[in-house]
């Protein structure tokens, strides 16, 4: 085992010695949500060491991977984001990714515990955990519900059955499990210890009850597997035998399962004898742990792990990714506002900036808006990068030059607007921002030179009247002083 520390995230784990080779031949990044810290974790490697990233986001919690595309359950909403790949290249931190997952569009469920997800039949869909349902999205509702189990009455936010776990077979929604088979407001709760159900919602029929806390349904392989997550076990449920046949036992409670090839990757989140977790058989053992756990399903031996020992308690869901090394970003990030994702039939219509004005202005115009929100550092920092690009871009240079005046950063401003000045002699606003950079320092004569400057090309310019008018009657105050 390795130790190793984020000391400004406060988070310690620890990891087996083999992940790093596991994970570089399995060519595959691990992402993980807890809704404890706000994070989702993306864990993998880069120059052969153990590599995590936290991201933060609002109370991540389920989360399902499919071509390219990522939907996450974040805070009231499901977010989806999508593989710019070929924004990878354009990554300024100097290790090499072979993906990167942007925001795309939000669908807002309000607060209904968005559960598991998966996407089939071009639609996603959800597990409603508040109202006891699988849903839909729709976009003139918060949800479109479409399956309940036979026992729930009437759709109400009071979380009567604890609906959490959901997955797919051949294609169509066919299995969820429940923590409980009840009407009730949080029913489920009075025999949470072994009320657990997994039904087969195609025919409405509970193939298992009397279980642990089942999360997780997974078909893979042609074997149903589910997580007992009061008892820490991975199972599978023999149809002939209808039951659970379990495959391995581990140190935590088991929520959050994806299975590649014949690797299932499970979480672990450490419970407390709580009203929430009492009773449960997992409670019994001397040491739970949270972190990731890796299986092989054929032979029920832990292949490798990723614990964490302090800071995180709590692992909601799991999903594997098919790339080496993957970034993702939020809807504030510049390469999310950036970067765009055009339908094929209307690509011949679009053409990105490539001339250097072209790329430059985008950057010009966000320094405006920097700008025009008073943030004139950040405005600097736009109109720099805007030069850097189209170095003789003179709205760029006087704008920047306008703010590092309104900074007081005075002598800057001069040797920018001289430069300025240099370029293009005609430039009135040059010359007024020169008069008002001299008049801010005392220099009274420079300041009217340049006013003067301004009558030359324009003698009609009220501005610069005005401004001479002011210098008339402070130089006369001085004097009199």
């Amino acid at each position: 085992m390795k130790p190793s520390k984020l000391d400004n995230q406060k988070i310690d784990f620890t990891y087996s010695v083999n992940i790093v080779e596991f994970l570089k031949q399995m060519r595959s990044t691990i992402l993980m949500s807890t809704y404890q810290g706000g994070k989702i974790m993306i864990m993998g490697q880069h120059n052969n060491a153990f590599d995590i990233r936290y991201k933060d986001f609002p109370r991540p919690m389920g989360m399902f991977t499919s071509s390219g595309k990522l939907w996450a359950g974040l805070g009231h909403g499901i977010y989806q984001f999508a593989n710019y790949s070929s924004v990878t290249s354009k990554l300024e931190d100097g290790k090499t990714y072979d993906a990167c997952y942007l925001p795309q569009n939000i669908h807002f469920t309000a607060d209904i515990d968005i559960h598991e997800m998966e996407y089939c039949n071009n639609e996603l869909y959800f597990i409603n955990t508040k109202f006891s349902c699988l849903c839909i999205k729709e976009s003139n509702s918060s949800f479109k519900p479409i399956w309940k189990p036979p026992f729930i009455t009437l759709l109400q936010p009071i979380d009567k059955c604890h609906l959490n776990g959901f997955c797919t077979r051949d294609g169509e929604p066919r299995y969820v499990t429940a923590l409980g088979e009840t009407d009730e407001p949080l029913g489920w709760r009075s025999n949470k210890a072994n009320g657990g159900i997994l039904m087969d919602i195609k025919t409405n029929e509970i193939l298992v009850k009397g279980l642990s806390m089942p999360h997780s349904p997974r078909w893979h392989q042609e074997k149903l597997w589910v997580l007992e997550s009061g008892k820490g076990a991975l199972s599978y449920y023999d149809f002939k035998k209808k039951k659970l046949i379990e495959v391995v036992s581990l140190p935590g409670f088991t929520r959050g399962l994806q299975i590649v090839g014949d690797f299932a990757f499970v979480g672990l989140s450490k419970v407390r004898e709580s009203a929430t977790f009492s009773g449960l058989p997992i409670t019994k053992l001397l040491k739970r742990v949270s972190g990731v756990w890796i299986v092989n399903i054929k032979t029920g031996k832990i292949v490798s792990f990723v614990e964490f020992t302090s800071g995180v308690d709590e692992v909601f869901a799991i999903s594997v990714l098919p790339f080496s090394k993957i970034e993702i970003f939020d809807f504030d990030s510049d390469y999310s506002k950036a970067n765009y994702i055009v339908a094929a039939e209307d690509i011949d219509q679009v053409k990105m900036p490539e001339t250097a004005i072209e790329q430059a202005a985008p950057l010009f115009e966000k320094g405006a808006d920097f700008f025009n929100e008073n943030k004139k550092e950040e405005a600097i920092k736009e109109y720099k990068k805007a030069l850097a690009i189209q170095s003789d871009y003179l709205p760029a240079t006087l704008n920047m030059a306008i703010a590092l005046g309104d900074l007081e950063r005075f002598d800057e401003a001069l040797e920018v607007l001289k430069e300025v000045i240099d370029k293009d002699a005609s430039m009135l606003e040059a010359y007024d921002s020169l008069g008002y950079v001299y008049y801010k320092k005392g220099d009274f004569k420079s300041a009217k030179e340049n006013y003067m400057n301004i009558l030359e090309l324009d003698p009609t310019n009220a501005k610069a009247k005005n401004a001479l008018s002011i210098l008339a009657n402070e130089t006369k105050a001085k004097k009199k002083k």
